[in-house]
């Protein structure tokens, strides 16, 4: 029985919310798994299996109502009495702490990924490699055909990342805002700035809520799609939405735009929002699939979820092959920035020599390890048998 007073319930609630957004912006850490931890999981899939047209047309029409009376005649008592029947509030609750997460950790997480790249992959192998122990332990046999769809999991995971190089991304980035840039300046292109001195020429300062271009038809809709891939994956026990992203080579543009909110322009919204429409989407289709593959097909799809995260450790190899370009063209504060000499990390492993970095990222491995060890061990113990 629940004693808890309503605030902190409502504390309790946000911090769980909270809690999944640090697991699905840290690849490694699953999102799912953090619902099965706060034994939270199956209450999560009843709310959103009980999202059908006629749900949404009574949540319209009470929030409608809400601004007809402007909040007077018990409307918001109504509206609210409404969420708290359908356990809707209680979603609502853990979306709010997640976003909140999100929004704290996105700016860090794009500055660890450009300026300490390969210490903070080897941190994400290391919760990887860890976390596989999850998803093998929910397996209910190891019969033949679990080694066909670990192996055809693998091979999947292994074709996207090396389908997806992020070096071939940034030249095509690069040559759009280079015309653009040299629209801007057509008797002559500013002095170029350099990564050592950290000097920016900036060809362009929109204010808030303009919109850059910063983004073309295809990246929206390829943002939408990723979103709906993702929040499958960030459902599942074992499987790290963020890491699906990376696969999808998206994960730096998302958090890349979350950081750029404060900016306000009105691309970076749309993008954001072409991805949240993806994850809605996906997420409530998701929700009755999921149903049916694991009550179907249990034990195959934990194998395929173990080749997937096994096969990840390829495209998560902190140490890549960096190409340099002698200009690259970037958007930065809503400027476009010129950077001489910029190294990019591609999507070829090689094999590290043994030197200080080495040594870091070995160390920067074994802390995700334990860190993920702590968080099986947890979660063992509050699962009951």
């Amino acid at each position: 029985m629940n004693t808890d007073t309503p605030r902190q319930s409502l504390a309790k609630e946000l911090f769980m919310g909270f809690c999944l957004g640090i697991a699905n912006i840290i690849p490694g850490v699953s999102g799912g798994t953090f619902l099965l931890v706060f034994k939270i999981y199956e209450r999560v899939f009843a709310i959103l299996n009980r999202i059908n047209k006629s749900f949404v047309f009574r949540l319209g029409a009470s929030g409608f109502c809400v601004i007809k009376n402007m909040g007077k005649n018990g409307s918001i008592q109504e509206f609210f009495l409404f969420l708290r029947e359908t356990d809707f509030l209680f979603l609502v609750k853990l979306i709010v702490g997640a976003v909140a997460a999100i929004l704290a950790l996105s700016t860090l997480m794009k500055y660890l990924l450009i300026n300490h790249f390969t210490m903070t992959y080897s941190l994400f192998f290391g919760l990887i490699f860890m976390s596989i122990i999850i998803p093998v332990k929910m397996l209910n046999s190891l019969k033949g055909i679990v080694i066909f769809w670990v192996l055809a999991g693998i091979i999947s995971t292994v074709s996207v990342s090396w389908s997806v190089n992020p070096y071939d991304k940034v030249k095509i980035k690069s040559a759009n805002l280079e015309t653009r840039y040299q629209l801007l300046y057509p008797d002559g292109v500013p002095k170029i700035s350099s990564l050592e001195n950290n000097r920016t020429d900036r060809a362009l300062e929109p204010g808030l809520f303009a919109f850059t271009g910063k983004y073309t038809i295809e990246e929206y809709v390829y943002a939408a799609i990723c979103g709906s891939i993702a929040v499958s994956a960030m459902v599942l026990p074992g499987i790290s939405g963020s890491l699906v992203m990376i696969l999808m080579g998206a994960y730096f543009d998302v958090i890349s735009a979350i950081s750029a909110l404060r900016l306000g322009h009105l691309d970076t919204l749309a993008f954001l929002g072409c991805f949240g429409a993806g994850i809605v989407v996906g997420g409530l289709l998701f929700a009755r699939l999921i149903n049916f593959v694991l009550k179907r097909y249990y034990n195959s799809t934990m194998a395929f979820l173990i080749g997937l995260m096994i096969g990840s450790l390829h495209a998560l190899w902190p140490f890549k092959k960096v190409m340099t370009m002698a200009q690259q063209y970037v958007k930065q504060d809503g400027g476009i920035m010129v950077i001489e000499n910029s190294q990019v990390y591609t999507n070829i492993n090689i094999l590290p020599l043994f030197s200080n970095q080495f040594l870091l990222s070995f160390a920067f491995f074994l802390v995700g390890c334990a860190v993920m060890y702590a968080f099986i061990r947890t979660e063992s113990s509050q699962t009951p048998s």
